[in-house]
């Protein structure tokens, strides 16, 4: 199957599966709006060179963003575990994040 993607009024043919036909569509547009941003920019390679940067911060932005949130979750489920620890067993040398849940685990089987 073939996509074609308008971007700056040219036309751009890609060979692409049926599924990914609509996807190729939608980021054509999102190129194109983010493009257009940069419309006073007299020179389309100057105009290109700011969207790929922009797009590439806003990746980075969204990968810290992401490992921020992994980070948070670790924790949070190292306080859940210790919590459910403490609560079956006031011994606090059990504690202690993945560790005190196969622990906990092995004594509920």
């Amino acid at each position: 199957m073939q996509a074609v993607l308008n971007v700056l009024d040219q036309s751009v043919a890609l060979e692409c599966d049926e599924g990914d036909r609509r996807r190729l569509e939608d980021l054509a547009r999102a190129l194109e709006s983010r493009l257009k941003g940069f419309a006073s920019e007299p020179d389309a390679q100057r105009r290109l060179i700011l969207a790929a940067l922009a797009l590439l911060d806003e990746a980075q932005t969204t990968s810290a963003a992401l490992a921020r949130a992994r980070c948070e979750i670790e924790r949070l489920t190292d306080l859940v575990i210790d919590a459910r620890t403490e609560a079956q067993s006031p011994d606090t040398s059990v504690r202690g994040g993945v560790g005190a849940l196969r622990r906990v685990a092995e004594g509920a089987a």
